[in-house]
């Protein structure tokens, strides 16, 4: 199909997994806080935010052109 084809996927896509790393950072770091203290508590963060970053995505411009498409099916099946 090629990139252009499914852009609307991958936008789709982008948006979920920057907003998922978020709310998986935010739990590791609960749970890590609540079992851990010292020197292992940091480590055990700094591997957190090692393996939660993920690329900035422009959110607010792909969730407009997400909306555009839906509005343009008229359905959210993309």
């Amino acid at each position: 199909k090629g990139e252009a084809a499914v852009k609307g996927q991958i936008d789709m896509t982008k948006v979920n997994v920057f907003d998922a790393a978020d709310r998986i950072n935010v739990a590791g770091k609960n749970a890590i806080n609540s079992m851990t203290d010292g020197d292992m508590q940091r480590m055990m963060l700094m591997g957190l935010k090692r393996f939660t970053k993920y690329e900035p995505v422009n959110v607010k411009e792909a969730r407009r052109r997400i909306a555009a498409k839906v509005i343009e099916a008229g359905k959210y099946n993309l």
